[in-house]
Parts: C-alpha cells; structure tokens; sequence
C-alpha cells in the first residue's frame, strides 16, 4: 500500500494528468484548433520545468551560492540516456503513424503497462506476485476498453480499402518497440532517481531536464525550425500558458513518485487520471457516458484493490469462506504463515521515510 508521504505524489499527478487534456481543449480557438504550435509548448514546457527545479534546489539549499553539479562528469551523462530515449521515441511516433491508424496506436501504446511490469524486476531488482501481474495485465485491458468508444468513432470515419497488410505489421512493430521504450525511459529514470536517495530530488531533475531541454530543441530544430523563426510564444492565449504550467508541474510530480515510490503507482495513476477525465468529459462537455466506460471504470479500481491487497487480506478473505481453503497454485494456505512480500510495500518490510534508499 502506498503511504501518506508517497500518496499525495500520486494523488497531485492524477489532478495534473485530469486537467491536461481539458486545458488543451480550452487552449482552443472558436473553430476548436490551435493558435500556438504544441511543438513550442512542449519546449517550453521542459524550460519551465528546468527553471523550477533549479530555483527549488536554491529555495532548499539558501547556504549554497551555485549550483553543484555531481563530482562524476560520467554520472551526469547517464542522465542523458532517459533523454535519448524519449527522443527516439517521440521521433518514433510520428513515423509510426505513417503506417497505422491512431486507433490502432491508441489500443497498442496500452501494452507500456504491460512492459513496465516485466521490466520491473529486471531494472529495480523487486519482484511482484502473480497476483500483481494479473493485476497491472487487467489495468491494460481496462485503460484499453475505455478507448474503444473514441476509437470506434474514428475508424467510421476513416478509409481503409487501401490498408497494405505489411505496412499496418510494420506500424504495428513500431507501436511494440514505443511500448517498449517508454516502460526502459521510465525505469531507467526511477534507478537514476533512487541511485543515491539522499541527494536532492530538485538537483536531480534540473540536471535530468537539461538534457531534456537540450534534445527537445534538437527535436524542434528537426521537425519544425519554423518555430523559432516565427516566435516561440505566437498564439499563446491564457489558456495555453496553464497548459505549460500544468505540464511542468505534471513533470515534477512524476518525478517525485518515481524517486519516492515507483512506476507502478504511476501507471496507475495515469490510468486513474484517463478514467477521471472521460468522467468529466460527460458533465463539462456534454459527452453520452457509454457501457465501456463504466467497464474500464470498475476494472481500472478492481485492478488497483487486487495489487494493493496483501497475502495476509487474501487468506483471511478465504478462510472466512471456507477454513480449508488453500490455493496450491499461489501457495497460499490458512496454516502457513504468510510469506514476506518483495514488492516493497508489505508490512514485514521496514517502513522507509522519503527519500530514504531501499535495501
């Protein structure tokens, strides 16, 4: 389970991660498109969160009259790997839908759950039970059964008569491959953060964003040089600049669940947010609520009980059904004593303040 300290991360990404999207709509014109380039508000937004990071990091350390940077030059590179790897990867889409449709990439990019877990233990060392894997396959499927209303939509609208099978396997791939880079980015990122827990979280990030700062100008340079010739800010509204703020904010709240707990608790939180935002989508912009809806809703909270649900709550539950119930498989039995748990939550662990290092 998480605690208190690790909760109100991830309770203030799901607020961010709600009001993403409903700010971007907002950010729209009368003729519901956009006056500024999301290219810009992307780069701006990785500025914005370098200069909160770094002004934190000076807020906290009032005796320091620099910023330090870490003693190992080569220390400082491993942060650009997780930079590198959102680069490939953000480049990757725009190819990738070349070659199949966005309802397509919508359903795949859910496998990243799926990847996320696996490589759990390989990157971080912490295995989860059969019950977890379960748990986080059931959250992809719930996360994907809330797109198919859009995606059903979407695939009315489109022509595909000349769909080449070979092209549509090879987006498929791509989709694969994304999947997969954005679980390793993330991970990565968390063993970055926890690497020495007692180093703060702020300098941490400003020496992360600088290289996201770095290779998001690369990105515009190549895709949209425009950009900087036109004015980085052209067509900003009201509405556009709280995109930006809440995006920075959105960025430094992941990196706190990341150091502070871990990528599990933010792939749920990203699919609490996906289930919060259709919700209200319903009231402020009048959209019918549909039957897949209501069934992503009760997977997406049955998956997140059947994760958090500990050994010692699933024998009592089946020894108040029946007192010789035993489940060979899980190796669970009411007369066994409980086995500690390896997730890093249970309670014959010990309790861990923030920012202290996991054993």
């Amino acid at each position: 389970m998480l605690r208190a300290g690790q909760l109100r991360y991830v309770a203030a990404s799901i607020v961010l991660m709600t009001l993403q999207p409903l700010l971007v709509n907002l950010s729209k014109n009368e003729d519901g498109k956009l006056d500024y380039n999301p290219v810009s508000s992307t780069l701006t937004t990785e500025v914005f969160k370098l200069l909160l990071s770094i002004t934190l990091y000076y807020a906290n350390n009032n005796n320091n009259n620099r910023l330090p940077m870490s003693p190992d030059a080569m220390e400082n590179m491993m942060y650009a790997i997780p930079a590198v790897i959102y680069f490939i990867n953000n480049n990757l889409t725009f190819f990738t839908l070349q070659y199949i449709d966005a309802t397509t990439w919508q359903l795949l990019s859910q496998l990243k759950t799926v990847f996320t877990a696996l490589l759990f233990r390989y990157f971080l060392g912490r295995q989860l039970t059969v019950l977890q894997y379960l748990a986080i396959w059931q959250l992809a499927c719930g996360t994907a059964t809330g797109q198919i209303p859009k995606c059903t939509e979407e695939m009315a609208k489109g022509d595909y008569s000349d769909r080449k099978f070979s092209g549509f396997m090879f987006g498929s791939m791509l989709t694969v491959l994304s999947c997969l880079l954005s679980a390793v980015g993330g991970l990565y990122s968390e063993k970055l953060l926890k690497a020495k827990a007692t180093e703060s979280i702020h300098l941490q990030n400003a020496i992360l964003y600088s290289w996201g700062v770095l290779f998001n100008i690369v990105g515009t340079v190549y895709h949209d040089p425009e950009v900087f010739e036109d004015g980085l800010f052209k067509g900003y509204n009201f509405w556009a600049v709280t995109v930006v703020i809440n995006n920075a904010l959105n960025g430094l709240a992941i990196s706190a669940i990341l150091k502070y707990a871990d990528n599990i608790a933010r792939v749920y939180a990203h699919a609490c947010a996906m289930i919060v935002t259709m919700l209200l989508s319903t009231v402020l912009f009048n959209e019918t609520p549909t039957p897949q809806l209501a069934l992503a809703v009760l997977m997406v909270s049955a998956s997140a009980l059947q994760y958090n649900l500990k050994q010692e709550q699933l024998l009592a539950l089946g020894t108040s059904a029946s007192p010789k119930y035993t489940t060979s498989a899980l190796s669970f039995s009411p007369s066994a004593s409980p086995s500690k748990r390896t997730d890093g939550y249970g309670e014959d662990e010990e309790e861990l303040e923030l920012g202290e290092r996991p054993q």
